[in-house]
């Protein structure tokens, strides 16, 4: 998956684990889904609403985020929702097609649980120093977007999410079969097989994985399933195919939904509030 989807999943599972009581340190910057970013911080919109004033800062990291959170905070949830678009851009493309680009796909929405109201924050990449010696070329502000009643934000429903995956795997495997495109097919049978047998074996980013996250087998084998299925990228992709009819289309839909469904619900598998 692209890297800011990547980021917001990881930060609703250290955040969750950081409210359980891990030892959440060095989780910023050492990471590995901070791997290219130089930045990651908090801020609030501006009051006036002037998008050219200053937005206050809230947190300048990830770790100072979740210690001014932790009292008032149960956990925290992901979602994701359909992109907005300003004045002349409406275009029919779909959001599969766009989600290689900075600022295209859907909009992934980090929730702060509270005990009556909940935060939504919203992450925004944009591109530092190109030439940065460690390629720390990434800048990341998280930006609050409301507030909303907590009982009025439905979770993703995890089991039918998942069914959901494990439905169009198969299908959209025997179609790229169909085509010649066996690459793609063979990415969507190893995610079927890290669904039910995921690779679990000793390594470092396992290791660092397992400590900011918390995450067991079998929230393990779904991101493995995740990422490599997730064949929607730019030249060379799946997405590059193109013009495959309405059969591709429709499996190539399901299949992005369905991963995108997952994201946040192997976010939300973590939340214990």
């Amino acid at each position: 998956m692209q890297g800011p989807i990547e980021n917001a999943l990881m930060l609703v599972a250290a955040g969750n684990a950081y409210q359980a009581g891990r030892d959440m340190h060095g989780f910023w910057p050492d990471a590995p889904t901070f791997k290219f970013l130089k930045l990651c911080e908090f801020r609030l919109p501006p009051e006036s609403g002037n998008d050219m004033d200053e937005y206050p800062l809230v947190a300048a990291d990830p770790l100072e985020f979740f210690s001014l959170q932790k009292a008032n905070c149960k956990g925290y949830r992901l979602h994701f929702t359909q992109r907005k678009r300003g004045p002349n851009q409406q275009i029919d493309t779909p959001d599969r097609i766009l989600a290689a680009f900075v600022g295209g796909g859907p909009r992934f929405l980090v929730e702060a649980v509270g005990q009556l109201n909940s935060e939504l924050w919203e992450g925004f990449h944009r591109l530092g120093d190109r030439n940065d010696p460690d390629r720390r070329i990434w800048l990341c502000t998280h930006i609050l977007q409301g507030m909303i009643p907590a009982k009025e934000v439905a979770p993703t429903d995890t089991a039918t999410a998942l069914a959901a995956l494990r439905k169009v795997l198969p299908e959209i495997e025997a179609y790229a079969r169909e085509e010649k495109h066996d690459n793609f097919a063979d990415c969507f049978a190893r995610a079927r097989a890290a669904l039910d047998s995921p690779d679990v074996e000793d390594a470092p980013w396992l290791e660092d994985l397992r400590r900011y996250t918390g995450f067991d087998n079998k929230q393990i084998g779904l991101l493995q399933a995740i990422n490599h299925a997730w064949v929607f990228g730019g030249m060379g992709s799946w997405n590059d195919i193109g013009g495959g009819g309405e059969r591709y289309d429709t499996l190539s839909e399901a299949l992005y939904s369905a991963l995108n469904d997952n994201i946040c619900g192997l976010a939300n598998s973590t939340y214990r509030g």
